[in-house]
């Protein structure tokens, strides 16, 4: 009987990872896990026991961002390296419904344009990304009166945009996914993976110029949208933009907090 080797190699990948153990880092300064937080304002803590939780406080009224993201930009859409990423336990802790909150790869991650202003969703002029975000309740694009996580994908300046509404066929759940119930916030373990499904061939010896792709996004582990990366999403592969991981909030008009357990993304060599 044959069995597998016992050193088994792992996949060979390169990535970052975080589990919020203990500290409370300064403004702009990079970790040695590969990781830069920003508050300008606010503050983030680390939790000190093991498997720790990392406290997102936004002290000042209005329009204030936090972050904890990549510090140099690692990730990119490239054919042969599919990208995954977790985020553990990610919820608002107060004011849910006032919070934008964005985690997942994005390009140019600068923790101060992430967001478009009254609930228009994220960034979409020449970006590159995927994640899942939820917008402050209210806005004119994304109103989010139920409180919803949204599922997002992003090439150049053409972007997808899944609600995950329990009457959304393209939700395959079939239920809410919220990330504040009106009176909490609701943890969720999300995750999502990019992953290169075919290559438009070159004429002769020219190399593949274009790309498709699918994006695959679970919820608590069980998957809950795809996006298409394909016509008039599909991938210019001499386009394409090399990106941050991480989280980013931002608060609406009031004093909110948010928190996270573990963050970890990777990318196949």
């Amino acid at each position: 009987m044959n069995l597998l080797p016992v050193d088994f190699h792992k996949e060979d990948v390169y990535g970052v990872e975080d589990d919020f153990l203990h500290g409370a880092f300064a403004t702009g300064v990079a970790q040695d896990n590969g990781f830069t937080s920003t508050h300008p304002v606010g503050a983030i803590t680390m939790g000190d026991a093991r498997g720790g939780t990392g406290l997102f406080t936004f002290t000042a009224a209005a329009d204030e961002y936090l972050s904890h993201t990549t510090t140099n930009e690692i990730f990119e859409f490239v054919e042969d390296k599919p990208i995954r990423f977790i985020a553990k336990t990610l919820l608002p802790i107060t004011l849910g419904n006032e919070l934008n909150i964005f985690v997942g790869c994005m390009e140019n991650m600068d923790s101060a344009s992430e967001f478009v202003a009254a609930g228009g969703g994220l960034r979409l002029a020449d970006t590159d990304g995927f994640g899942f975000f939820t917008p402050e309740a209210g806005g004119a694009v994304y109103p989010n009166t139920e409180d919803l996580w949204h599922c997002w994908s992003n090439f150049g300046d053409v972007q997808q945009v899944t609600p995950l509404l329990g009457t959304n066929l393209l939700n395959l759940l079939g239920a809410d996914v919220k990330a504040w119930d009106g009176a909490a916030g609701v943890g969720q373990c999300l995750s999502a993976e990019w992953v290169p499904v075919n290559v438009v061939p070159g004429v002769g010896a020219v190399a593949p110029t274009l790309l498709d792709a699918e994006v695959r996004f679970w919820v608590g582990g069980r998957l809950a949208c795809k996006h298409l990366m394909r016509g008039v999403n599909q991938i210019t592969i001499a386009g394409t933009q090399e990106m941050n991981f991480g989280l980013v909030g931002e608060n609406l008009t009031d004093i909110a907090s948010m928190s996270c357990d573990y963050l970890k993304c990777e990318q196949v060599r």
